[in-house]
Formats: structure tokens, C-alpha cells, sequence
């Protein structure tokens, strides 16, 4: 999970939505390895950076670099992977289905087996995912992200609905990858 690029570069960020600047000129340099959190208030432009980090949004000016490369090449190559706060899920499949679907889109993944351990989630892979809580569901966002055993895990909110123990082991999951050199905004 070594680099000799930056993790992340952002440089003269712009996003504007009608007369709305949701993003003003962002420039900001991750290294690999490192954690970093975005904090402000609802409106603040968090949400709309992580998806121009993640290639699902095109800034109106400045430039986004993710390890090396475009955010789409990165995220093409299981190099970066995002928990978001919903989405993404077929509620008719079963949890572990899911996740053996989702391996099919990498060349190389983690063991199906070894991602819903990590996320806390082996006991329900056969429940379907339209009845898994919010929580749950969070945790199989968290699973899937982990697949491709990526240099970058973009979060955005990734425990929302989660309980406090499951806040608990999902925090010490990231501390345990930072460790050995994941990089996590």
C-alpha cells in the first residue's frame, strides 16, 4: 500500500450548484497512510468533495489527483473504495451473495469469508439485504469497500445507523488498516 504519490491531491477545488458554491477553491494534500477527517456542518461541502474525490462529480475548476492518476482509474482499478451513506445495495440478494457478486467486479479481492468477518457481518450473510437494519446495512457497505483491499477508503458518514457497539468495531477496523498503511478519509 506504498506510494511515491500523494494519497490525495486537491488543488484550487471548485463546485457550485446554480448560486450556490458548495466548494471554494479546496487544496489539499493526503499522504499515504494517513487518516483525515472532514468536519463541518451540514451545507459545509463535504459530501460534494468525497464525490469529486471519487470521480462521481467533475469540479467547475481545479484538479483532482488520486494516487498518481484520475479518481477513475484509481476506483477502476480497486485502488480507492467509498462507504457512502446509502445506496448501492439489491435488497433481494442475501448479504453473502452480495458480496461474492460484488468480488466478480475485481481482478483481485479479499475472501468473501474474510470481509464480512472484518465487518462484523459473517452471522447474517444469509439474510436478505432488504431486511438487514440500517446498520447492517452499513456494515455490508463497509464489506463490499473492503474487497479490493484498496490503498484508499473514502467514508462518508459510514456509520450512520449503526449501534455503538457496531460504531465501536467498525472505528477499530480503520485504526487496525491505518496501521499497516491503508490510507482513510
Amino acid at each position: 500500500m506504498t506510494s511515491t504519490h500523494p494519497a490525495v491531491e486537491l488543488d484550487g477545488l471548485s463546485k457550485s450548484f446554480g448560486a450556490v458554491t458548495a466548494v471554494d477553491g479546496l487544496s489539499l494534500r493526503v499522504q499515504p497512510g494517513e487518516v483525515v477527517a472532514f468536519l463541518g456542518p451540514n451545507g459545509a461541502g463535504k459530501t460534494t468533495t468525497i464525490d469529486m474525490l471519487l470521480g462521481l462529480s467533475r469540479p467547475d475548476a481545479g484538479t483532482v489527483r488520486v494516487l498518481g492518476g484520475t479518481p477513475d482509474d484509481a476506483v477502476a482499478r480497486g485502488r480507492v473504495a467509498a462507504v457512502l451513506q446509502t445506496g448501492g445495495l439489491l435488497k433481494d440478494l442475501t448479504v453473502g451473495e452480495t458480496v461474492r457478486m460484488t468480488a466478480h467486479f475485481y481482478r483481485h479481492t479479499r475472501p468473501a469469508a474474510e470481509v464480512l468477518e472484518r465487518a462484523g457481518i459473517t452471522d447474517i450473510a444469509d439474510r436478505v439485504v432488504g431486511r438487514c437494519s440500517g446498520g447492517q446495512q452499513q456494515r455490508l457497505r463497509f464489506a463490499l469497500a473492503l474487497l479490493p483491499d484498496p490503498d484508499l477508503m473514502v467514508l462518508d458518514e459510514p456509520t450512520t445507523g449503526m449501534d455503538v457497539e457496531g460504531r465501536r468495531d467498525f472505528w477499530q477496523a480503520l485504526r487496525r488498516d491505518a496501521r499497516r498503511g491503508r490510507t482513510v478519509i
